[in-house]
């Protein structure tokens, strides 16, 4: 089409590319921010300057942040877009392009000329990016636009070399200009400018007022004004006409509809391209603007979007599988549930202390296989397995860290072997076990071998509980709870612990006191039909006891020896103490938070609410029955002279250390006499201390 020798100008699309850290950074921003927020969100490109290339929009992870960048890059110059992704691969197919590009175009535009005047002249430059991210799969659809009306003409005469008569003036204040910007801003900051012989480059800011648009080039002289623009797109001396870079077309659109008073007249230009490395080639042309656009709303058809490599108008696919390690893939679909209980459900989680709680599997039986699996479920990062026993024959079946193999030739250490089975579930998991059998009251020491073999154990056991956060007592037998539970509270860890009956199982957190020697708490009445009990108040395993725990195993026949229970049982108690445990985590007071009891008289209707976590409600223990499908929830305080976390058991501890504790290993009746349970005394009736002030049964 040619009109008084003038030719409909002709645009080249920009080409996109994405980098795969792109995709690996928005996956982390989709799952922890955007989550279900489908407003789309501010994006920056990188146009490609190379003159050996055609345009070229790249976007990588730093086209994420959330502060804005230079106007350039190397030798790219930065432009600002939308990136809009789509909840559902419908919605992302089923959703009307065309419409959503005029609206997302007129919006664009609209809040670019409301602007007092640009800010930068790459802010002409605008791009859209739509998407559906699988996260699943790790596989991304999107598709590119650069967005401009469709039915504006721009007419042209013929490219040709700069005149003589402004070549050299022109090509003086351009590179000075140049010189200037590479070294105060380490390369070219604007990519259309204004040129006046005799007076030099200008910024497009100082001629433009976007809101002023009846004052821009009012009383100017178009003869003298050059428009100039940087084109990404080669220049061959033989065809100076050829199609100029996309971003000149959406600068062609900004002069429309903010400059009414070059609307159909010619205008002056000069395109600027990079004929090699540090070497400028300049051409001139004419170019006449269609009629002034006043409102964005008039215009209905826009164009823009990408075609894709088969040269279709369609979407692009990436796959990063294929590119990523299996480990790297296996860790974030691990994480890939807990970020989604974010999005609705809790908006609060917060996953990171979780993930950093270190936790201490006392028992690498049963209950330690269905708790490790359950905390590795929640994102825990570290597990330490403690167990002296070896993988039977009867235990892969119950306990589903093992397997047959497991079992031969004498058996596998049940403690290093659950810590190797959880890598092998999760790589990224830290995971040791240590073959230590727990020293136990009642269970004495050979005095000529066993002083030194019991120190090393205590030492080790001192360093594991304080390395740790979390201390589970999981193991088969009463009195092999009793060390662990003494540590934890000399140590300030918060114990938790899981017993079994046949058909029964309690689960319970024993009383968390950051401080050693914390004084009891006093209970408190909720005025809402529950007693409260502080965390540091509450009562261990051991406090519902009168009697010190001795050597269980003695004298028994096999059914009593072994933890005879329903299968379902050891699940039902793992579960819930690991819930325990992350509601904890959770809460405001942490470790320490409250528990509470209804009180039947204050709430006889029980229609009364305990206090809850973001996780529901934080019981002090939780005992329950599968045969009668029964569970109840108790609270008691801490029993002042319990053997396990009493002041009386605490102190002779910070005093005497493992000479105590090989003493209470070769008697028990040593925990009775140092709390003042040991009822063979005649008890002085002066001295309250002889006998407990209250009963737990």
């Amino acid at each position: 089409m040619e009109r008084n020798n003038e030719k409909v100008l002709k645009f080249l699309p920009i080409s996109s590319f994405v980098h795969n850290d792109f995709w690996h950074k928005y996956v982390d921003i989709k799952m922890d921010i955007d989550r279900l927020d489908e407003n789309g969100r501010p994006i920056q490109g990188f146009l490609q300057l190379s003159q050996s290339s055609l345009p070229l929009l790249q976007i990588d992870c730093s086209s994420l942040n959330s502060t804005t960048l230079a106007a350039h890059r190397g030798n790219d110059f930065v432009c600002k877009g939308i990136f809009l992704n789509y909840n559902t691969i419908e919605s992302f197919k089923q959703c009307d392009k065309k419409i959503l590009l005029k609206e997302h175009s007129q919006r664009i535009y609209k809040e670019l000329v409301n602007q007092q005047c640009l800010a930068n002249s790459l802010d002409i430059l605008k791009f859209l990016v739509i998407s559906f991210s699988d996260l699943k799969g790790y596989k991304f659809y999107y598709w590119f636009a650069f967005p401009v009306p469709a039915n504006l003409i721009y007419s042209h005469q013929r490219f040709s070399s700069l005149p003589a008569s402004i070549a050299d003036g022109f090509k003086q204040h351009f590179l000075e200009w140049v010189e200037s910007s590479q070294q105060n801003y380490k390369g070219l900051t604007e990519i259309f400018f204004i040129y006046k012989p005799n007076v030099g480059i200008g910024l497009l800011q100082n001629y433009i007022r976007q809101t002023e648009p009846s004052s821009n080039f009012h009383d100017e002289n178009l003869e003298n004004i050059y428009f100039c623009f940087y084109d990404t797109t080669p220049c061959a001396n033989d065809d100076l006409s050829s199609p100029l870079g996309w971003h000149v077309r959406q600068f062609l659109f900004y002069l429309t509809i903010t400059c009414p008073n070059i609307a159909e007249k010619t205008t002056r230009w000069i395109r600027v391209c990079n004929a090699s490395p540090g070497e400028f080639s300049f051409f001139s042309a004419s170019i006449t603007l269609p009629k002034h656009i006043s409102n964005l709303a008039d215009i209905d058809d826009w164009v823009g979007w990408e075609i894709n490599d088969a040269g279709r108008y369609a979407p692009r696919f990436v796959s990063l599988v294929e590119n990523m390690a299996p480990k790297c893939v296996a860790e974030n679909a691990i994480n890939l549930n807990l970020r989604l209980m974010k999005w609705r459900l809790v908006p609060t989680l917060d996953l990171k202390a979780i993930n950093t709680t270190r936790c201490l599997l006392l028992g690498a039986g049963t209950l330690g296989c269905n708790v490790a699996r359950s905390l590795m479920a929640w994102g825990i990062n570290t597990i330490t397995f403690v167990d002296y026993g070896r993988v039977s024959f009867s235990n892969p079946v119950r306990q589903t860290l093992y397997r047959y193999e497991d079992a031969l030739n004498g058996g596998k250490p049940k403690a290093s072997t659950a810590a190797d089975r959880l890598k092998e579930i999760n790589p990224a998991i830290t995971a040791s076990g240590e073959n230590i059998l727990i020293p136990m009251p009642g269970h004495p020491v050979d005095n000529t071998t066993g002083i030194g073999e019991i120190k090393a154990v205590l030492e080790k056991m001192t360093k594991l509980i304080e390395e740790h956060d979390v201390i589970f007592l999981l193991t088969d037998s009463r009195e092999s709870r009793w060390l662990p539970s003494m540590l934890a509270a000399f140590h300030g860890k918060l114990a938790i612990n899981a017993a079994l009956g046949f058909d029964s199982y309690v689960v319970m957190r024993h009383g968390y006191r950051s401080s050693k020697l914390q004084s009891q708490g006093n209970m408190q009445d909720t005025s809402n039909g529950f007693i409260r009990i502080d965390g540091g108040n509450l009562g261990c395993y051991f406090c519902n006891d009168v009697v010190a725990p001795g050597n269980s195993l003695k004298d028994r026949t096999l059914d009593q020896q072994c933890t005879v229970t329903r299968p379902a049982v050891s699940s039902i108690a793992a579960g819930l103490a690991v819930e325990l445990m992350v509601s904890l985590v959770q809460h405001a007071q942490g470790f320490g938070a409250p528990a509470y009891y209804r009180t039947p008289r204050s709430d006889p209707a029980s229609i009364g609410q305990e206090p809850e976590g973001i996780l529901g409600i934080l019981p002090h223990s939780i005992r329950g029955n599968i045969s009668t499908q029964s569970t109840m929830i108790t609270a008691t305080e801490r029993f002042k002279k319990c053997v396990a976390c009493s002041s009386f058991v605490i102190d002779r501890y910070s005093k005497e250390k493992e000479a105590f504790i090989i003493e209470v290993l070769n008697s028990a009746k040593t925990l009775e006499v140092t709390v003042g349970l040991d009822y063979s005394i005649t008890p002085d009736k002066n001295d309250d201390k002889q006998f407990p002030t209250a009963i737990r049964l």
